[in-house]
């Protein structure tokens, strides 16, 4: 270790090194470093940390049949390098994107020591808050991963083979540099093989020769292949690769010889969307943030990538976006065989200017680094400049100009992920727009392509939150102007409560210290017998949550995709456990893949309706639409439709015939049901399923009665404040249903809001304060008890559902942290990790000779929203029951404290 920078000027490249490490691998991983004594809640903490210089050492033999080759060592993935064999110098590189490559001149057979300084201090790479280095996610690791190599080629070989698939004409077009002073070059031939490998039905493609005598020594050689009618394509349903063979002869036999592997796609703009082949596909996207906590880096084989796209798979995802950075081989390897539509990104989290020429440089290098390494898989299909990109948009354009110049236009480019988000627009070099929003912020989210916000992008934290629910939203009025693909960029970012059972899942070089200490909190707040429940409780609300978002994006008509933050947990940045599945892509059992396929998938039944909650005067409507964008044609299937009622009793049902058309939407039929028969409030299931396919769906409703006698019990007493009246009342064995003013208790309480927390409070808050806009309320949803006699006439889940809506929104739960540790509300809104309230949103105890319930939303004011109604009409048959006992004792004192 050379943390003080002295190896250098004391030639330690002279000096034999006594320690050892295994490579491929971190210095982390092998407990090598600074060990971290101070920890943190922002992110995972590295029990080994270690920033600067650091020098790794081999002694190597070059075989004697290698003299007079070219030589080279590869070393696919580090950091900044400088390299020395047998003292003497031999290269320096800083590419963080793809392998860095040097040539060992000096290398004579034998013998030789090979002394690398690797070099991770931040400063020397122009990459902002990239991924590439982040502490939030990969740790910014001092190592070398993935292969290490040297090997030996002819003077006269392959310097770079090129692949351009076109589908249409199926042919593959090469375009090969070829490196070495040739005497004889007319003699000089080429010879391309390919067949395909990974396919049930095998095409071995005609042998091809190409004769160099008509090229000239210093160009490129350009060379169709094609493949004949036989071709087989390239998609996310059946990813055919051919394993290609180029193989270039001299006047003695064989030069050189390259094998890759390429895949027959077009993959394009076709209007707003995009298509693959000339059929139109929908990007389901998960961002991928570097997210491997036993490692702290990402993997460099192709089958642990083939797992994890596996997974994804099942979730109905096809697309990744790399987040401001671009992955290892195997990646790119895992998703040609696998079908995933991959966008990569440079390692850039940061702003162009002009000014900046060394960040430029860096990026620009980057950039064609990327494109030359991993540029003939076909599932690279898009490319972009970085995350959240802003400053001089014309150097970002031009950089995008070059690059595509660079690549021969093999892909489709765009400057960032939702770069010039505060002034939304596409880059005019643009060939697609990842975005949160098309246009600036409006109160309705008019120009929103996705549901949830940080109140530092959006005063009412997003569309829903904010808009009254139902299932016809979607994004078709943002996008209408557009006349390319737009993506929504990072949807969901929905926080769940920690799993702490995961803890032990942790056994690699980052652990779960921020885990450990949150949990502790909640333990300090008197609440750690709470910790399974408020993961449960605020995971179903995200679940839902999750399911609007996709199926608003699913519903656009002309819409490209989504891109999801995340499918899996972001463990830092604040701590943003925001996935369905846990940083290790496994389940939280929250919801199965099968179960979310039902709304994330190329095919998936919608029900379009106004609302979620009805009265029994009304009659149900809904209309049913088919989303499909795969290349099964529905056309002439039945779709069977039900509504059931409590313990799955059939109430309705009926069938609905597919139309033909060639549209992805298609409109079905509508479903009509009158909700007379339906006496009580009753939730109801609406299902839909396709005859004869694995193809199905449900939304819930409910139903309540339309007509209530709200008419206070005999006994009961209605107030606003714990005023001398009101406790007067309650010494002398009052009933008395509170609704406190919410202007009195506002320092006392938090706010109300319905979706759980964006990404993490604490970071937003921050930033709020910074930029003078509210905050959020901070909190994830209610957990309380369906068995309790509160709810005999509003059945509800453990969690908040959608006739929540406006109860919880209107409301303004109570900060009960001074009531006794034991204390539970009947209705508890879940705090944050940060803040750790115990929050009543209703909440009973007996007082002086009286019984006291606090409702926490002004449901007498609500008298026209039907859930709000009949909530209010169940605390009120509870109160005026003899089920109505209050269990804990709390004094004046404490009541006038929390109020």
């Amino acid at each position: 270790m050379d943390q003080e920078g002295v190896g250098i000027a004391r030639h330690w490249m002279d000096s034999l090194f006594t320690e050892t490490i295994p490579l491929p691998g971190s210095m982390a991983l092998w407990h090598k470093g600074i060990r971290n004594t101070q920890p943190t809640t922002q992110h995972l903490n590295e029990l080994w940390s270690y920033t600067g210089k650091a020098w790794y050492q081999k002694r190597v033999r070059i075989p004697a049949a290698w003299k007079g080759k070219q030589v080279t060592l590869h070393l696919e993935r580090t950091k900044a390098t400088t390299l020395w064999l047998d003292g003497v110098p031999a290269g320096k590189s800083r590419l963080l994107s793809a392998a860095q490559v040097f040539e060992l001149n000096n290398a004579e057979p034998g013998w030789h020591l090979l002394t690398i300084c690797v070099d991770n201090t931040p400063s020397l790479f122009a990459v902002g808050g990239s991924h590439a280095l982040s502490v939030h996610t990969q740790t910014n690791w001092n190592g070398i991963i993935g292969n290490i190599f040297i090997e030996c080629r002819n003077r006269f070989r392959l310097e770079q083979v090129r692949v351009q698939p076109d589908a249409e004409k199926r042919l593959f077009q090469f375009r090969i540099r070829l490196s070495g002073r040739y005497a004889n070059y007319k003699t000089a031939r080429v010879r391309i093989q390919a067949t395909a490998w990974n396919t049930t039905k095998r095409h071995r493609a005609k042998t091809q020769w190409y004769n160099l005598a008509s090229y000239k020594a210093d160009s490129a050689l350009l060379l169709d292949y094609k493949l004949g009618q036989q071709a087989l394509f390239w998609d996310e349903y059946h990813p055919a690769l051919y394993c290609i063979t180029v193989t270039l002869y001299d006047q003695k036999g064989i030069a050189d010889s390259l094998t890759l592997n390429a895949g027959l796609r077009t993959f394009r703009p076709k209007g707003t969307q995009f298509s693959i082949n000339n059929r139109v596909t929908f990007l389901r996207g998960k961002t991928e943030s570097c997210v491997f906590p036993l490692t702290g880096f990402p993997p460099a084989t192709t089958a642990e990538w083939q797992r994890l796209y596996r997974i994804a798979k099942q979730y109905g995802i096809n697309h990744y976006r790399f987040h401001s950075y671009t992955p290892p081989e195997a990646a790119f390897e895992a998703a040609d065989i696998e079908g995933i539509y991959i966008q990569a990104e440079l390692p850039n989290w940061s702003n162009f200017s002009s000014k900046d020429s060394f960040r430029n440089r860096f990026q620009y290098k980057e950039g064609k680094a990327i494109l030359d390494a991993y540029g003939n898989h076909p599932s690279f299909v898009m490319l972009s400049l970085g995350n959240e990109l802003a400053g001089d948009e014309a150097v970002a354009g031009r950089m995008i100009k070059e690059l595509r110049a660079y690549d021969g236009n093999r892909r489709l480019y765009a400057i960032g992920s939702n770069a010039f988000y505060n002034d939304p627009h596409p880059g005019t070099s643009d060939d697609f727009w990842v975005t949160m929003r098309t246009g600036k912020e409006t109160a309705d989210g008019w120009f929103d392509v996705r549901g949830g916000f940080a109140t530092t992008e959006d005063i009412g934290s997003g569309i829903l939150n904010t808009m009254r629910p139902g299932t016809r939203r979607n994004y078709s009025e943002a996008i209408r102007s557009y006349r390319l693909p737009v993506v929504g960029h990072e949807a969901g970012q929905y926080q769940i409560y920690p799993d702490y059972t995961e803890i032990p899942q942790y056994t690699g070089v980052l652990q779960p210290v921020n885990l450990e200490i949150f949990r502790r909190r909640l333990q300090q707040a008197g609440m750690g017998d709470q910790a399974a429940d408020f993961f449960k409780a605020s995971g179903m609300l995200a679940v839902q949550l999750y399911q609007r978002e996709i199926e608003m994006a699913l519903g656009t008509p002309g819409f490209g995709g989504f891109q999801l933050l995340d499918l899996q947990d972001f463990p830092g940045q604040g701590t943003a456990l925001v996935g369905l599945l846990n940083a290790f892509m496994r389940s939280k059992g929250l919801v199965g893949p099968e179960a979310f396929r039902q709304f994330c998938n190329d095919r998936t039944l919608q029900v379009l309706m106004d609302k979620y909650t009805w009265t029994n005067d009304e009659q149900f409507s809904a209309d049913i639409r088919l989303v499909n964008y795969s290349p099964q044609d529905l056309s002439g299937k039945t779709i069977r439709w039900t509504i059931t009622g409590p313990g799955h009793r059939l109430l309705k049902s009926g069938k609905l015939q597919i139309a033909k058309g060639n549209e992805a939407i298609i409109p079905v039929g509508t479903i009509l049901f009158p909700l007379y028969n339906i006496a009580a409030a009753t939730k109801l299931m609406v299902q839909l399923e396709i005859e004869g396919t694995a193809y199905h769906n449900s939304c819930p409703i409910w139903v309540y009665p339309s007509r209530l006698q709200l008419t206070i019990p005999t006994g009961v007493i209605i107030s606003e404040k714990l005023d001398d009246k009101t406790i007067t009342q309650l010494k002398a064995g009052a009933k008395v249903l509170l609704f406190p003013e919410q202007e009195s208790i506002k320092k006392r309480s938090v706010g109300g809001q319905f979706i759980s927390e964006f990404w993490n409070w604490k970071v937003f808050k921050d930033a709020a304060e910074k930029q003078q806009r509210p905050q959020s309320a901070g909190t994830l949803g209610i957990f309380t008890r369906p068995e309790l006699p509160l709810f005999s006439h509003f059945p509800t889940e453990f969690y908040t559902s959608w006739q929540w809506w406006t109860i919880v929104k209107q409301a303004r739960p109570l900060i009960l942290d001074a009531l006794p540790s034991g204390y539970r509300p009947l209705v508890q809104v879940i705090d944050n990790i940060d803040r750790n309230h115990k929050l009543g949103l209703i909440f009973e105890c007996s007082a002086g000779k009286g019984k006291l319930l606090v409702c926490m939303c002004p449901l007498d004011q609500l008298k026209e929203d039907p859930a709000a109604r009949q909530l209010y009409y169940s605390i009120l048959r509870y109160m005026d029951s003899d089920r109505f006992r209050p269990s804990t004792m709390l004094s004046f004192e404490q009541l006038k404290e929390i109020l």
